[in-house]
């Protein structure tokens, strides 16, 4: 199963039985069938038919709709797996009255265990560990010592929606949604993403410099930044699925 992109003007997609029918103007229509797509991240122009977006739902397609700055406006999230486990738990916590608070120190445990690995990973040595704030500035001058500070902040957000909708598919595979789950600000695709988000943040900066060297400046377009991305999915998939079974194990150990 493949990821599907979509963009470009005069984009219509319809359904055709068990696939999808990518209908653009001037090119040859193209079939991907239903059950070979994992997600669909689409421009928000795309005109979209109801049939179509029915059947991603259906077949449990996550659908995330992207502006022009890269930014997530909507999601259509299809029925949920048949792995509840997870789910049935994170129900049971939420019924604990300290819940809020238990949830945003283990997320703090899982940013503080992202923050050390990015640090590792920089081979810099500190007089003391950055705390996350000071590390994030950190790559921003570096960016901005480059003249590449808004391509890095670009590609930032670019990443973040397309990471959001990762997480979204894998939440809703073991049947979490943001309908069901009553999180508020604490939604559970909000505060993953922005732990996995810490992977992507050398490097980003390190494809900055690699386009640099290569005389490459400005910012990259969204083709170049989807490609960076599933460059890195393997390895993001990975991060999801280990951090989905922390949380399994930490909401079994409350018990």
């Amino acid at each position: 199963m493949r990821p599907l992109y979509l963009q470009g003007s005069g984009t219509t997609i319809k359904r055709d039985g068990p696939a999808l029918r990518v209908i653009r103007a001037g090119a040859a229509e193209r079939w991907f069938p239903l059950r070979r797509i994992s997600q669909v991240v689409s421009a928000a122009h795309i005109d979209w038919s109801v049939d179509a977006l029915l059947a991603c739902a259906e077949n449990r397609i996550t659908v995330s709709f992207i502006d022009d700055e890269g930014a997530v406006l909507a999601r259509l999230i299809g029925r949920p797996g048949e792995r509840y486990e997870l789910r049935q738990r994170l129900l049971d916590f939420l019924l604990r009255p300290d819940w809020q608070d238990l949830y945003l120190q283990w997320n703090g445990a899982m940013e503080r265990m992202a923050v050390r690995s990015v640090i590792r990973r920089t081979g810099l040595g500190f007089d003391r560990p950055p705390s996350a704030k000071e590390l994030r500035q950190l790559f921003q001058d570096g960016a901005r010592g480059m003249d590449q500070l808004p391509a890095y902040e670009r590609i930032g957000r670019e990443v973040y929606g397309l990471l959001t909708g990762l997480v979204t598919r894998h939440l809703a595979d073991a049947g979490i949604t943001a309908e069901l789950e009553p999180m508020g600000e604490l939604n559970p695709v909000i505060g993953l993403s922005s732990i996995l988000f810490w992977d992507f943040q050398l490097a980003r900066l390190a494809w900055l410099e690699d386009r640099l060297r290569e005389n490459r400046l400005g910012i990259p377009d969204r083709i170049e930044i989807v490609g960076f991305f599933e460059a890195r999915r393997k390895r993001t998939e990975h991060l999801t699925r280990g951090l989905l079974n922390r949380l399994h194990r930490w909401l079994i150990e409350l018990v």
